[in-house]
């Protein structure tokens, strides 16, 4: 696995500012002007400057412990619930919004979790190239419009688990059939087990340095109504490994034969959906018996996935 801090990932063009902002150093051989023109930021771990062309003013600024707005190579926003609801849901987006930082740290970028889905809109997405669902979808028609014209103009996304979980999904047939082509929630494994992953394609920023087959984190696995090997846009990266069957382990919610993919993307979107997001876990205590993100190969696919659709955002107003 190769990760780089792509520092320099989003451009940031030659802005204009008012000369009365705060000064640290300023060059002697001054020319007259009443707005600073500033080159581009120069980034360093803990620090960044830009320095004003016309009279050599220039600005920084400093950071400890994570990355700025300033400097992050790109931003997150995952949207979800992390309390209340299904219990295991709740608790993936509480391990989300501890993993997804500290890979933030060491890859240079910024993660934002909000339980706003409102945040959907058409002031709010620019600031931001990759969203994610972690278990949760919009319901409201202005949030679910924002995000269709995000992904049709470039955005980047990444859903996990029940964020694609429907048995309507004529509601919303843009993100059920055409974007995610998985259509209606047909059954599920139980309980939550670990599985044998096979991997579909290496031709795929996700999947490039994975092994042929790893096994995953406990998680309950979803079937749909659509075939998504019949749907020429949709490139299936990750499927249940069919030699290794059968998957979950309580009678009448055990799969015994079948293709069931579990990661895909669509081709004529920036995205990626994955199947994962359900601990294990006891619905009498709530005791935990899993971690999501406790799988090398698993954590890699998805870390690369997330930098690799950062990369690829061409999403412009």
């Amino acid at each position: 696995m190769k990760h780089n801090k792509w520092v320099n990932l989003i451009a940031l063009s030659v802005t204009l500012f008012s000369c009365s902002g705060n000064a640290s150093t300023v060059s002697e051989n001054t020319t007259p002007h009443t707005e600073h023109v500033w080159g581009e930021w120069e980034r360093e771990e803990h620090h960044h400057k830009r320095v004003c062309t016309v009279c050599g003013e220039v600005e920084e600024g400093y950071h400890k412990d994570r990355v700025c707005d300033i400097c992050a190579s790109f931003k997150i926003l995952a949207l979800g619930f992390d309390q209340g609801g299904d219990s295991a849901h709740s608790d993936f987006a509480r391990e989300a919004n501890e993993w997804f930082p500290e890979q933030g740290k060491e890859q240079g970028f910024l993660y934002e979790f909000s339980t706003d889905f409102g945040m959907l809109n058409d002031e709010t997405l620019p600031d931001y190239q990759v969203v994610m669902f972690l278990n949760n979808l919009p319901y409201e028609q202005s949030q679910r419009e924002a995000f269709e014209k995000y992904m049709r103009e470039g955005g980047s996304w990444m859903g996990f688990h029940v964020c694609a979980f429907t048995t309507e999904a004529s509601s919303w047939p843009w993100y059920h059939e055409e974007f995610l082509g998985s259509g209606n929630f047909r059954s599920n494994t139980w309980n939550p087990t670990t599985e044998c992953l096979k991997v579909e394609t290496h031709d795929h920023f996700s999947t490039e340095f994975l092994p042929d087959t790893f096994m995953s984190t406990h998680n309950e696995w979803y079937a749909w109504e659509h075939d998504l090997r019949k749907n020429d846009d949709i490139q299936i990266l990750l499927s249940l490994d069919e030699s290794t069957y059968p998957v979950g382990d309580r009678e009448g919610e055990i799969w015994y034969e079948g293709y069931y993919p579990v990661a895909w993307a669509n081709k004529n979107y920036n995205m990626m959906y994955l199947n994962m997001g359900h601990n294990l876990q006891s619905y009498n205590d709530f005791e935990k018996v899993s971690h999501t993100f406790s799988n090398r190969e698993e954590n890699d696919f998805i870390l690369d996935g997330t930098l690799g659709l950062a990369q690829r955002c061409a999403f412009k107003y």
